[in-house]
């Protein structure tokens, strides 16, 4: 036997091999395509009704939150309206103290205004730096002193009249008292 022809035995075996090892190759390779498109036609048909789903609750939370959006909207309305509401109530509460704090002042001013002229000139200036010099706590209670030792015709006089007016009417009624 000549080497020739051991040398082509071996390459007829090594073929034989290569030929058997490409087989398997190729079986693996279709079983590997077809289990591959039973994954795919398993996933068509899982995955788009999955995906339809999802569609689906996106849009149910897309409506939800339109409707969130809505009530936040009618409550800053609602926040809107009572805040309105309560600065209008507060106002209507306040009036009165208002109105009677600025009648306290003008029955004051007129008061001041009306004892001025009487006083010396001197005692003016002495009131005027003890007003000056006087706690808040005591310029409250003389408030109310004030008003309570003050003629009608001075306070009927004092609301929406001007000094000159109000001292005009004082000085008035002091020529008809004497």
């Amino acid at each position: 036997m000549n080497t020739v022809t051991v040398l082509l035995g071996v390459l007829l075996v090594v073929a034989s091999a290569l030929c058997a090892v490409a087989i398997w190759a190729v079986t693996e390779f279709v079983k590997t395509a077809k289990s591959m498109r039973t994954l795919s036609d398993d996933l068509d048909q899982r995955l788009v009704p999955l995906l339809d789903k999802a569609d689906v609750t996106v849009d149910a939370a897309n409506a939800e939150l339109l409707r969130i959006d809505g009530i936040v909207t009618r409550m800053e309305e609602v926040t809107d309206r009572v805040s309105a509401t309560s600065r209008t109530v507060q106002e209507v509460a306040n009036a009165p103290v208002e109105i009677v704090t600025d009648f306290a002042d003008r029955v004051r001013h007129a008061w001041k205004t009306r004892k001025a002229p009487t006083s010396s000139p001197g005692s003016a200036v002495r009131a005027d730096e003890s007003d000056d010099e006087a706690p808040a706590e005591n310029e409250a209670s003389s408030q109310f002193t004030e008003v309570a030792e003050t003629p009608a015709s001075a306070a009927a006089g004092a609301v929406g009249a001007t000094p000159e007016q109000v001292q005009a009417r004082t000085a008035g009624s002091e020529e008809h008292d004497a």
